[in-house]
């Protein structure tokens, strides 16, 4: 119990001859240190008291000035080493604790030079009469670091500077080393981007008390203070935590961890579920991704599912590309730390290398989840192995602050609950602040040599053009169009336009109804000698423009690709046997489209009936929950299918009036379909002419711009397949000019 009279000297500066233990900096033999020390010598009852009467200095109990200059000699003495700080304030506390007036003294040391990062590391304790010592205590004070912080949008892209004070209380303190530690505080801060100090404040507290600093009785002060959040005064939070405060760090301790371990790494040999981020912004994005996926299952881990792809701006280095992130997951039997390996090296084998922090990347792999436990090995301070890897923390302490891998990962596990906080993917996406546009946009991921193409919420459309290299198609059926000299400027003529289609559709085969196939040797010599002339023009929007492969032949679609195609559009979608396989091999987008029969047997009342499932909307949208099922399971990505609701394509004239007044409830928020990108194709088809009296198809240009209006109208459609796309570029341009007018 201390007294109720004490006596303070605070701040005697003195200047260490011989440091302060070992070097922080491993420097040798360790520098001269400066230090700031400050003591509370509490007195026994009574002292001041006795003093106060005689008023003068011959009766002082504990002169303060004697005490002050004993230490000074004491601490200044260059033939004295301390080893540590707190040999050095047992050492201090014993000059006042030798005058019989004093009960324990309270010594604190400041050490202003001791980081580079903060103002300086503290110790402090308590030493009484007897020498026992009570509250030992290290403090990183006033430590500036630059972060994101905040909820506002101008926050989330410039890094803004906290400050923080860390005291730590009940360590093992022969482990102990402050520029360790304030390397954890250091770098787990610079690095997040919560969006209020009150989460990181605690986030970070989770944080130090999985640090192999600290035990689970050790307790921890953390203060944050934001400078720039107001401008006349400088807001902080201060909280007070040990782990009790996070049961999950309990939980997921072990008895056999090791002393650099807070929590283990799983020993079952039984393929756990595993989530990879997957990112990347330099040259052929998606490509590195694909290849780097295909590394990984031939390292061990087994592909299962993916999310979409979006994109992105770069957050801190703005002069670079923008990223494409998405997250896959798959079955694994490795180890959470074999993981992290392979990972590494894929990176090295898709061609990353080292840059400046937050630089560009070919590629970026990373672990966020490893089954459902939360997995701590090894620390920051460890040696890196051969592969770079010393350290694994998962999932990582900033994952509820980045929609860069919460939005993909919720496309594929929203209900995957966060080991330690508890809370749900799909929680932790919808608590992020929003932003307008949104920070991440979905795309369809076209590979080199053309681009993903950005995909907008709401939906606008992009035009995809029809090139037919067929004799006999329903609209525009010409046997010159099978020459691969006039296809080629043909093509160039539809892309050479004040608003060029986006992408190229090609097909080689009419699939109109009633419609007799031609062979698969006729198909490919339409197709492949045409596509390879468009990817060697001159002409670099043509020659880079993105390609659809309209066909639903497996041999077909693998040949068009190979040939320089990027996407696979069937109108079977997939049921020709092993054309699920081919889009899984070949890792391009595909558009899966609605249909039953074929050409010769779609118009039959038998397969235009949908009455069992309440109508065709609900139809269409069943079966093609279907389609895609089947996909995924065939090993078909998310992120490469797109879907087409098959106008005209085994449905009545009023079917296909109905799907399009009903596009949205076909992708409706929480069906099978939600989040899918939509394509329609009505340009020119029999139901448009029926409606507007025009029999000659070529002739139904105001009807498909009706269509057309109709669909960017819906804000569901994605791509528009049309015949004229100078004309449905306009139709587009003006419903956007409409839509995004601004109001007064």
């Amino acid at each position: 119990m201390s007294s109720s009279d004490r006596i303070t000297i605070t701040s005697l500066s003195v200047h260490l001859a011989n440091g302060l233990g070992p070097s922080a900096f491993s420097l040798t033999p360790p520098p001269p240190c400066p230090i700031l020390l400050s003591l509370n010598i509490n007195l026994r009852p009574g002292s001041v008291h006795a003093t106060s009467e005689g008023d003068s200095m011959s009766g002082l109990g504990v002169n303060y000035s004697a005490v002050s200059k004993a230490i000074y000699a004491l601490a200044s003495d260059p033939k004295k080493t301390w080893s540590e700080p707190w040999t050095l304030l047992r050492d201090v506390a014993a000059v006042p604790l030798e005058l019989d007036d004093v009960e324990s003294v309270d010594v604190k040391l400041e050490s202003p030079r001791a980081l580079l990062q903060a103002l300086s590391a503290v110790y402090e304790v308590r030493i009484d009469k007897s020498r026992n010592e009570e509250g030992r205590k290290a403090t990183i004070k006033d430590m500036k670091v630059a972060c994101i912080i905040g909820l506002h949008p101008h926050e989330r892209k410039e890094k803004q500077r906290l400050e923080s004070d860390v005291t730590v209380q009940g360590c093992d303190w022969g482990e102990w080393s402050h520029k360790g530690f304030a390397d954890e505080v250091y770098e787990f801060v610079s690095d997040s981007s919560y969006g209020t100090i009150e989460s990181l404040n605690h986030e970070l507290g989770r944080h130090l008390c999985r640090s192999h600093y600290l035990s689970p009785t050790s307790s921890l002060e953390i203060t944050i203070r934001k400078p720039s959040a107001i401008p006349f005064a400088t807001p902080g939070i201060t909280i007070h935590r040990t782990a009790l405060d996070y049961p999950s760090l309990l939980t997921s301790t072990s008895a056999e961890a090791g002393p650099s371990s807070a929590t283990t790494s799983p020993t079952t040999t039984e393929a756990e579920r595993v989530f990879i981020a997957v990112g990347s912004n330099i040259g052929d994005r998606v490509g590195h991704i694909s290849r780097a996926i295909k590394l990984l299952g031939e390292g061990g881990c087994a592909f299962v599912s993916s999310s979409r792809l979006y994109e992105s701006e770069p957050m801190y280095v703005e002069n670079q590309d923008r990223f494409v992130n998405g997250v896959m997951e798959v079955k694994t039997s490795l180890q959470p730390m074999d993981v992290l390996r392979l990972l590494k090296r894929t990176e090295k084998a898709v061609g990353r290398t080292k840059t400046f922090t937050n630089g560009p990347r070919v590629i970026d792999l990373d672990l966020i989840f490893y089954g459902s436990e939360l997995v701590r090995i090894g620390s920051r301070e460890d040696q890196e192995d051969e592969d770079g890897v010393k350290w694994l923390e998962c999932p990582h302490a900033s994952l509820g602050e980045r929609e860069f891998v919460l939005r993909p990962l919720a496309d594929i596990a929203p209900d995957l609950k966060h080991p330690a906080l508890g809370r749900t993917i799909r929680n932790m996406l919808e608590s992020l602040p929003k932003s307008d546009p949104p920070a991440l946009q979905p795309i369809i991921p076209f590979t080199h040599p053309a681009r993903p193409i950005r995909l907008s919420i709401p939906a606008t459309p992009h035009i995809m053009a029809i090139f037919n290299a067929t004799p006999d198609s329903f609209s525009d059926g010409d046997p010159s169009r099978t020459d691969a000299a006039y296809a080629v400027q043909a093509c160039k003529g539809l892309v050479d336009s004040p608003f060029p289609p986006a992408i190229l559709d090609i097909g080689g085969m009419s699939t109109r109804p009633k419609s007799e196939p031609c062979t698969e040797e006729e198909e490919l010599a339409r197709v492949v000698p045409l596509i390879r002339a468009i990817r060697g023009s001159s002409e670099p929007r043509l020659a880079t423009i993105p390609i659809s492969i309209d066909t639903y032949r497996p041999l077909v679609a693998r040949a068009a690709v190979e040939a320089g195609a990027n996407c696979i559009n069937d109108v079977r979608g997939g049921r020709e046997d092993g054309m699920l396989e081919i889009m899984a091999e070949l890792d391009v987008p595909v558009v899966l489209m609605h249909s039953r029969g074929d050409s010769t047997s779609m118009t039959t009342a038998e397969l235009q009936d949908y009455t069992s499932f309440g109508g065709v909307v609900k139809g269409v949208q069943a079966e093609l929950a279907e389609t895609v099922e089947k996909a995924l399971k065939a090993g078909v990505k998310k992120w490469n299918i797109i879907l087409d609701p098959g106008l005209g394509f085994a449905k009545s004239h009023e079917d296909n009036l109905r799907l399009l007044k009903h596009l949205p409830e076909i992708i409706i928020p929480g069906s099978k379909l939600e989040g899918y990108p939509i394509l329609v194709g009505g340009s020119r088809k029999g139901f448009v002419g029926k409606v507007i009296g025009r029999e000659v198809a070529s002739e139904r240009g105001f009807g498909d711009a009706a269509l057309n209006s109709w669909c960017m109208a819906s804000e569901v459609v994605d791509i528009l397949r049309v015949h004229e796309p100078r004309e449905a570029g306009e139709v587009v341009r003006m419903g956007l000019a409409i839509r995004d007018l601004k109001e007064d």
